[in-house]
């Protein structure tokens, strides 16, 4: 190699590591482990993120309250988390903001125990009015106040029930071994939870998935926008272009998973990084129902989130009014393709 050729390799070598120390460093913060997180973890287990050009911490709070509350005292810049609690921050006077949503469907399922389920004659086939009809006097459990609750409750009024008087809604928290031998035990008859547990459940104690709201069950929440990215108003606005480069990364996963062979050579890395204990056979059943409840792009509109206001009213005293949705997304970030 000649001088001009070691220069020129010297001079590409600088700029990749200069490329590289310009990485911009991000923390997002997430709450659990669970299925409805699945295209931010594919995000970085494809590396989309670093070649976005931004350095990921990712940081696990345990609960949504704790990740809003990271964002919020600045131990996190952004957060991946449900669209209502945002609204109930904003209400609280946080300027937190969403930029981009991931999921456009509740991923919750409702699971019955395989005993109920017999005696109501439900299998998966059965009518939408049927499986309704099945949940009058039924034990059914979830996490604790919030979204679970607020689907059983949604679901009680669609079966013309009264959730507090015609059937029994109980709070276990949030370790999926304790539902599934809650149900094996009797002590309940189904539960909603996102994945990978109701699969789980139907796999280890026969249990019925009544309801996949991933794939669209249920119409009147057919495309709710339900997991979000969302960060301080005042730090995106001042980070603008590391904003725009996550939403950037999230874009080009979206696009992979709507793509069969993308999905397909993503599936196994998102399990290998992520769900190491879930088998391979149960893993791509999850996925493949999962990936129905993903948006075409990260883009989330004003309306959107007007409706999410809208489902949480109808469960909640401490009312959301249009000023509190009035500037709860924003689509400024979203960088044209």
């Amino acid at each position: 190699m000649g001088f001009h050729g070691k220069a020129f390799a010297a001079a590409l070598f600088l700029a990749t590591a200069g490329m590289a120390q310009a990485q911009d460093n991000v923390r997002i913060a997430y709450s659990t482990g669970s299925f409805a997180f699945m295209p931010f973890f594919a995000t970085e287990a494809l590396g989309f993120f670093d070649e976005a050009g931004v350095d990921v911490e990712l940081v696990r709070a345990g609960s949504g309250s704790k990740t809003m509350a990271a964002v919020a005292g600045g131990s996190a810049d952004l957060a991946v988390g449900s669209s209502g609690t945002i609204l109930y921050a904003r209400k609280e006077g946080l300027d937190l903001q969403i930029f981009a949503t991931l999921v456009n469907q509740y991923s919750s399922s409702l699971a019955l125990s395989k005993d109920w389920a017999a005696s109501h004659d439900i299998t998966e086939d059965s009518s939408v009015e049927a499986k309704l009809a099945a949940l009058r006097g039924a034990r059914l459990a979830t996490s604790g106040p919030g979204g679970g609750d607020q689907i059983i409750r949604f679901l009680a009024e669609l079966a013309g029930l009264d959730p507090d008087r015609d059937l029994t809604i109980i709070h276990l928290g949030n370790e999926m071994g304790v539902f599934i031998a809650a149900m094996a035990e009797g002590r309940i008859d189904g539960f909603t939870l996102s994945e990978p547990t109701p699969h789980l459940a139907k796999r280890e104690a026969g249990a019925v998935i009544a309801f996949d709201l991933a794939q669209g069950d249920i119409k009147e929440l057919d495309g709710f926008p339900y997991i979000i990215v969302h960060g301080r108003e005042s730090w995106m606005q001042g980070n603008r272009e590391t904003v725009e480069k996550v939403y950037a990364a999230f874009a080009r996963t979206l696009s992979t998973l709507h793509d069969p062979a993308g999905a397909e050579a993503a599936r196994e890395k998102v399990r290998t990084a992520y769900y190491p204990d879930v088998d391979a056979e149960l893993f791509a059943e999850i996925w493949a129902s999962a990936i129905q409840s993903l948006p075409e792009t990260p883009a989330i509109a004003p309306e959107q989130v007007a409706r999410v206001a809208e489902f949480l009213n109808r469960f909640e005293e401490n009312k959301i009014d249009p000023a509190d949705v009035e500037g709860a997304s924003t689509m400024d970030y979203a960088r044209a393709e």
